[in-house]
């Protein structure tokens, strides 16, 4: 493949763009200066001197001509590294951080299940690390073209987002999101709302995804041989999400945050048949989840940005489907376990045994 390069942090192009601007602007005029300084003082003694009968006016024009190519040269040199010093300081990153460069097929294919909201951010999406991080660097490195996320950044963001601030708590949530976290809540849901409640629980999703009602009532059925997805589209995400955070944030090695998140990938895929397909669905599962409009209008656009104007190499990546038989059971029978169980507590009491019913005749 090409030189491993990615987009500038926070930017959406394919590749970094030149950019005088990276904190280079002192460092040009000192340039300009120091070039220009010379110059100028040896036009003014070549012109004495040739007044004066030492040189030749041919040899003071010749000796002019060549002054100012090597100053425009350099000058041009000066700014071409200038202007590329985000790609350069890309690269130094990356070998500092051990020399990443492309990964396999499989991780990039996992990955490629972020690659909507990282083309949105401008974060990176073809390493572990979505961001430049500090717990790459083997020591303490200054880059002027972008921030280096300390691993204080991410455990911040982690209790906010998460109250993930150690491994322990870390296994705590990848543990209820393998287990369905929203997709069983989801599931319970159409067994034990009224029909009035569940109606108005579709409409109101319809109205926040501006999905079809039809694709929202099949999200709780089995298509064939097909499971029901529910909303595992968001659950499974997400783990994906707090592994490459929690990693970010040094909680856990590369190697688990690997296993969790290609674990997650192969039952997305297993459930899934194209990305749009995973997409809608995740927006199902955010919606029932936030249940806000500004939010779930911004993950429409999102998606749609993404189709139409992502060039990130990752867009091509192709999607593998991968055999139901290695679902879990939890995915293949809808959460049946904790739906019973949620139909047993709000059941009504056996006779006899009524709250209330203290008749003993």
């Amino acid at each position: 493949m090409s030189t491993f390069i990615q987009n500038h942090p926070g930017e959406q192009d394919a590749k970094p763009k030149g950019n005088p601007n990276h904190n280079n602007q002192g460092l040009l005029y000192v340039t300009l200066l120091l070039l220009c300084i010379p110059l100028g003082i040896t036009i003014p003694v070549l012109k004495r001197l040739t007044t004066i009968g030492k040189i030749e006016n041919w040899t003071m024009y010749g000796i002019i001509a060549v002054l100012s190519l090597l100053t425009i040269a350099m000058i041009i040199l000066v700014t071409k590294r200038m202007m590329f010093k985000n790609t350069a300081e890309q690269k130094k990153y990356y070998r500092l951080a051990g020399g990443l460069t492309w990964l396999p097929q499989e991780k990039r294919e996992a990955l490629q299940l972020e690659a909507p909201s990282c083309y949105h951010t401008g974060s990176w999406v073809e390493t572990l690390e979505y961001w430049p991080a500090e717990i790459r660097m083997p020591r303490k490195t200054r880059f002027t073209t972008f921030q280096i996320v300390t691993k204080e950044d991410r455990l911040a963001a982690n209790d906010e987002a998460w109250k993930v601030l150690s491994e322990k708590t870390y296994n705590e949530r990848i543990d209820q999101l393998f287990a369905g976290m929203h997709s069983r809540l989801f599931a319970s849901d159409k067994q034990l709302m009224t029909d009035q409640t569940r109606n108005a629980m579709i409409s109101r999703l319809e109205e926040l995804t501006q999905l079809p009602e039809r694709y929202i009532t099949s999200c709780w059925e089995p298509q064939g041989s097909n499971p029901a997805i529910l909303v595992w589209a968001f659950d499974l995400q997400r783990i994906i999400e707090l592994s490459r955070t929690s990693f970010m944030a040094g909680l856990i090695t590369e190697q688990k945050a690997w296993e969790q998140i290609l674990k997650a990938a192969d039952y997305i895929h297993a459930l899934f048949d194209e990305p749009d397909a995973f997409f809608n669905n995740y927006r199902i599962g955010h919606a029932y989840w936030s249940n806000d409009f500004k939010q779930t209008n911004e993950m429409a656009q999102i998606q749609k940005a993404y189709n139409n104007n992502c060039k990130w190499s990752i867009k091509d990546v192709s999607w593998t489907r991968k055999d139901h038989n290695i679902l879990p059971d939890v995915i293949l029978n809808g959460c049946k376990d904790y739906v019973e169980e949620e139909i047993k507590k709000n059941a009504p009491n056996s006779i006899g045994f009524q709250p209330g019913n203290n008749d003993n005749n």
